[in-house]
């Protein structure tokens, strides 16, 4: 039987660590992650420093949290799990929709912005970690078009990779400069909606591409 006593210390635990991710997005949202320091996030919630060694082990751990909380990829892998046996078809429109959906969610999240700046612009275990676990996922997507691709000279990761850090470029330099990259600002609808249309080009382009190598 739960005691009174037990369900307020209970809540009063969830309260803090609340108060203690929202300090992290508090800060990210300012400053970026080069003050996520334990004193700078225990002060905005009026703690002591050891609170955060209290609720979550350490400040690594509270941060894999935040990160966590923050990153629209693991839903996306659960929205694109599609059957072990996917049509070529349903494989070509997944990875349209992956990279468009990419696109559109990153120009919206801008802690997520704040975080792959984070990620690319500092050595840390703890982002690898978080990086290597999001890979794994989708290299497991990329393996199921990869009997589309053998036999000819598309590579379809690669075509991948440039989409997603041209995604992520474009982004980040739209919404620090608030200016153009190559003649192109997604800060005008007209703009990103040609990106979008564009994504689906080049993936298709790739898919017909790889396509006439098999049949010639």
């Amino acid at each position: 039987m739960t005691t009174p006593r037990k369900k307020y210390r209970e809540r009063d635990t969830e309260e803090t660590k609340r108060k203690l991710l929202e300090a992290v997005s508090l800060i990210m949202k300012e400053v970026g992650h080069v003050d996520l320091k334990t004193m700078k996030i225990t002060r905005r919630t009026g703690k002591s420093k050891g609170v955060i060694s209290y609720h979550y082990k350490n400040l690594n751990e509270l941060l894999k949290t935040y990160i966590k909380q923050k990153d629209y990829w693991p839903p996306f892998f659960e929205r694109f799990n599609l059957s072990a046996e996917p049509t070529e078809e349903e494989l070509r429109k997944m990875f349209i929709e992956l990279m468009q959906d990419n696109f559109e969610l990153f120009k919206d999240t801008p802690e997520m912005q704040k975080i792959i700046l984070w990620q690319i612009s500092q050595e840390s275990p703890l982002l690898r970690s978080i990086s290597d676990e999001r890979e794994a996922e989708g290299a497991r997507l990329l393996n199921m078009s990869s009997s589309y691709f053998r036999h000819s000279d598309v590579n379809f990761k690669a075509i991948i990779a440039l989409l997603l850090g041209g995604s992520y470029y474009l982004v980040l330099h739209a919404a620090t400069n608030k200016s153009t990259v190559c003649g192109v600002d997604i800060n005008w609808d007209k703009d990103r909606h040609e990106i979008l249309r564009t994504i689906a080009q080049v993936i298709g382009w790739s898919w017909d591409n790889a396509k006439q190598k098999h049949d010639s």
